[in-house]
């Protein structure tokens, strides 16, 4: 009966976005890559080596999450930087109308190169550093490569689709809301900050369309979900199964429309 159908946890304008966009990107890098990609997790299976925070271990970092995203690491111009505004009350604090200052940024170069800067006052959370390394490495595969118009106006969160479809979701969903405590010499607070151009529910759809792509109907790397991803992700994942609700057979392979906000 009806109430028996699972809900999905997205409005039905965000999920066709969601669809085709997804879509789009089987269209460019074959379905063989979704399915065949590791998942990539927090465990020493993918990280083998000792995360520091020093300048040595993030270039390391950034080579290994390459060779996951299947980005030739030669061709970043790594820069790495330190946002120390001391007028600043916390990276966090922001007013509630912005991002705050940028913790990754891409630039591409005139000779080819792209340059990738990380701010490395975020090296104190190793994951947060994986997510934001994925995100800048998903501009290179999109713009860096031609692949997406520099004026297309959705790409940051089309970017952040690049991370789900590479198998990097896992870190970029878990990041992308922050709650955390802070203080320095002047004030204490909190403070809640999306840091990911996704919402939760729509990292969580995506990963339920790769999941559902790929066959995977319960896949063991959802125990590493946060608990508002893993419950947004179940629901979507359910929803796909029972309804097959998307439309990716149908996908043309033209550049997406533009997001729905």
């Amino acid at each position: 009966m009806s109430w028996f159908t699972p809900k999905c946890p997205v409005d039905s304008e965000t999920k066709a976005w969601l669809d085709e966009s997804f879509g789009w990107l089987i269209d460019e890098f074959g379905i063989e890559v979704l399915r065949t990609v590791d998942v990539v997790l927090p465990t020493e299976q993918f990280f083998p080596n000792n995360f520091d925070g020093y300048a040595t271990s993030v270039r390391e970092l950034v080579v290994r999450i390459c060779d996951y995203m299947d980005v030739d690491s030669d061709t970043i111009d790594l820069q790495l930087f330190e946002n120390l505004d001391e007028f600043r009350i916390h990276p966090l604090a922001s007013d509630g109308t912005s991002r705050g200052h940028a913790i990754g940024t891409y630039h591409r170069h005139a000779n080819g190169k792209c340059r990738v800067s990380l701010d490395m006052t975020r090296v104190k959370n190793p994951e947060a550093m994986v997510a934001t390394i994925a995100h800048e490495l998903g501009h290179v595969i999109l713009l860096g490569e031609d692949r997406l118009d520099d004026d297309y106006p959705d790409h940051e969160p089309m970017t952040d689709l690049v991370t789900v479809f590479y198998g990097l979701g896992v870190f970029n969903a878990n990041s992308s809301f922050v709650f955390e405590q802070w203080t320095n010499a002047q004030f204490q607070g909190w403070q809640a900050s999306r840091t990911g151009y996704l919402a939760e529910e729509e990292f969580a759809y995506a990963l339920a369309l790769f999941a559902y792509l790929r066959g995977e109907y319960e896949p063991a790397w959802k125990s590493f979900l946060s608990t508002n991803i893993k419950s947004y992700f179940k629901s979507s994942l359910k929803y796909l199964l029972k309804t097959n609700d998307t439309p990716l057979a149908g996908m043309s392979g033209q550049q997406p429309s533009d997001k729905v906000a």
